[in-house]
């Protein structure tokens, strides 16, 4: 018989795609929120760490290798997460003084993280960036619809703070949090063996080369 917070993480990913607003609702009044948010985050990192790691395939690395820069691509995919929470709640509270905490925001970007379980086919050919273009828009839209159903928000302030939010993470990347990215690739440089595709366009062209 399948676990009672199996059946429930389950029932919450499929109402998240669907962009059910009452998903996001249950998951907040769940005693198992936080462990099925962790199962969702964890999950979908899994999922785009394993897309993109079907160039360590092509360039036969040993296994041992495959699992820790899978590993490391799944911890980098979860810091991303957080940081684009707290930017979120910070911009939340600037702009619109609202008493937001961060277990809802937490758990409601969590949730709206369910498309990204699908972002194994990311590492279709020809297919691959439509794919994740559009698995970014409905990610994006699941967080517009848990945002104004948890927060009781309008989806304008929603669409602000997540992507005023999502835009201090790129700042923050780009300035001073350069070097940690930096070192973030180098560890999964040095822990694949070989240079890891970066841009999606390429790693396209690198899978398409390999054929």
């Amino acid at each position: 018989m399948m676990p009672s917070w199996f059946s429930q993480f389950l029932d919450l990913v499929r109402g998240a795609i669907a962009l059910d607003p009452q998903s996001f609702l249950r998951l907040q009044a769940s005693p198992d929120g936080e462990a099925i948010a962790l199962c969702v985050i964890l999950l979908a990192a899994f999922s785009q760490s394993l897309a993109q790691s079907i160039i360590l395939f092509i360039n036969r690395v040993s296994p041992l290798r495959f699992v820790i820069s899978l590993l490391i691509s799944t911890l980098l995919f979860a810091f991303g997460w957080l940081f684009w929470g707290a930017s979120t709640l910070v911009v939340q509270h600037l702009l619109f003084t609202s008493d937001a905490s961060w277990r809802q925001v937490g758990l409601t970007l969590s949730l709206a993280y369910a498309p990204q379980l699908l972002s194994l086919w990311v590492a279709l050919p020809y297919f691959g960036v439509p794919i994740y273009i559009l698995l970014s828009i409905w990610t994006f839209l699941a967080f517009l619809t848990g945002m104004t159903t948890v927060l009781g928000i309008d989806t304008w302030q929603a669409f602000w703070c997540g992507a005023l939010g999502w835009l201090v993470v790129q700042v923050l990347q780009r300035t001073i949090g350069r070097p940690i990215n930096n070192v973030g690739r180098w560890m999964q440089t040095v822990a694949a063996g070989t240079p890891l595709m970066q841009n999606l366009q390429e790693f396209q062209r690198q899978v398409l080369r390999s054929r």
